[in-house]
């Protein structure tokens, strides 16, 4: 996501005046300007607006807004969803009270957040009729207008889905043609984002995997800003399809790379060798790194499925391998450890033998760490 939100409410407000002035639907063409055609397919133009990846977990999949441009008046505004910085405010992030909105925010202003950041940018041209144009035009920014009032949702509000929604919504009373849309093999959320995070920064996708559960696991068309591209590439008003051309560069592409020894992998075989070397020498306090660690991650897994707003944390499968119980329940440890030892065992070929991924590999070695761990356990009492 952009930075620029808390500079963005004090831009609203004078852009909101502007655009209602030159677009209002109740508003006398003449009285504007009696030079003015609005029925001319140049009076608006409209683009699809795709970034490339950020550094960042909430933008290493992209971006996508909104660019909505009058000439005549000398408008030029990307129309964007922004939230709260997540990496400023973890603690609302996690219980889900961060907030989100549409804001509307000049061109050259927006940019330069995607310039600093290095972040790749390709416009496509909206090949939608005047009235459409002016209509989504009205719709955002009445939207612009509320602020940053809704609850913050990037499985039901992400910057492709909520762009794709306004469109559509544009479209309303126009003829639209859509070439269906195959489910069947199609990769879930999940998969579409690990395919995209496995360039980024190798910790992103081992804690995506953390806060995210199994509604990730659902099958939707437009989930990250490339879907929204390919669906509008099917989508037809008026016989024309929505999206024609190959995109303009306005920004160039650079290419993120993040080499890294310290990688989730690297750890987690660290771990596994911690383990090893548990079962042969006795060390109380590794016993108590890997309790404890253990009982840290499985409270916020309890934490996220069970009182956490955060979306899709209703269940996680990580919750099964990492909860409080072992430590709760560690004076009875000989009685337990065995059975454990089986379902950590059973988890992992559960994990492998999935139709379609559902964590990070890195947990996979973590979770072989307590299985030694554990073996350990039970066979010392």
């Amino acid at each position: 996501m952009a930075r620029a939100v808390r500079r963005l409410c004090t831009l609203l407000a004078a852009a909101e005046a502007v655009v209602l002035a030159a677009f209002a639907a109740e508003a006398p063409t003449e009285k504007l300007d009696s030079s003015v055609d609005r029925t001319d397919p140049n009076f608006v133009t409209a683009s699809l607006l795709v970034f490339g990846p950020g550094d960042e977990l909430f933008s290493c999949v992209g971006h996508a807004c909104i660019r909505l441009e009058c000439p005549h008046f000398k408008l030029d505004y990307c129309f964007s969803y922004e939230s709260e910085r997540a990496v400023e405010r973890l603690p609302k992030f996690f219980a889900g009270k961060l907030k989100m909105g549409l804001f509307a925010i000049p061109t050259d202003e927006f940019l330069k957040e995607y310039v600093e950041g290095g972040r790749g940018l390709r416009q496509y041209k909206m090949n939608l009729p005047p009235a459409v144009k002016q209509r989504l035009w009205k719709i955002m920014d009445d939207k612009a207008a509320e602020g940053a009032n809704l609850p913050y949702d990037y499985n039901k509000r992400g910057c492709a889905k909520s762009a794709y929604l306004c469109i559509m919504d544009a479209l309303r009373d126009v003829q639209v043609e859509r070439a269906p849309w195959v489910e069947t093999n199609a990769p879930t959320r999940r998969e579409k984002f690990c395919e995209l995070l496995k360039d980024t920064h190798p910790w992103n996708i081992f804690f995506l995997n953390a806060i995210v559960g199994t509604e990730t696991d659902n099958v939707e068309e437009v989930v990250v800003p490339r879907d929204l591209l390919a669906s509008l590439r099917k989508v037809r008003v008026e016989g024309v399809p929505v999206i024609t051309d190959e995109g303009t560069e306005l920004l160039p592409i650079k290419s993120l790379s993040h080499p890294s020894v310290v990688t989730p992998k690297v750890v987690a075989w660290l771990l596994v060798v911690l383990a090893v070397c548990c079962f042969i020498v006795k060390c109380r306090a590794i016993d108590c790194f890997f309790v404890a660690f253990q009982a840290l991650a499985g409270s916020l897994f309890v934490y996220l499925v069970s009182s956490s707003g955060l979306p899709t944390s209703c269940w996680n499968w990580l919750i099964v391998p990492f909860n409080p119980l072992p430590l709760v329940f560690w004076h009875w440890r000989r009685w337990w450890a065995w059975p454990f030892v089986a379902v950590l065992l059973a988890w992992e070929a559960f994990m492998l033998l999935s139709p379609h991924q559902l964590t990070d590999p890195a947990y996979l070695v973590v979770v072989l760490a307590y299985v030694i761990f554990y073996a350990k356990v039970a066979r010392k009492g």
